[in-house]
């Protein structure tokens, strides 16, 4: 059985590795897709119920 003095530097480790992950994901991100997503939140809000048909004509312009 682990001992608690043990487990501080696993669970820190483990945050510091989440946090890296979230960093790099943010730095790494294609800031082209922000104007659609930015887009399709509106539509969204707006229209929720014909938000399907506008997702889909959105989608495709997505740059990966």
């Amino acid at each position: 059985m682990l001992a608690w003095e043990m487990v501080w530097p696993i669970a820190i480790a483990i945050l510091g590795v989440a946090l890296a992950w979230g960093v790099y994901r943010y730095h790494t991100r294609n800031r082209d897709n922000d104007r659609i997503t930015e887009e399709a939140t509106r539509a969204l809000y707006k229209h929720p119920e014909t938000y399907d048909e506008t997702a889909a004509e959105l989608k495709k312009e997505l740059k990966r």
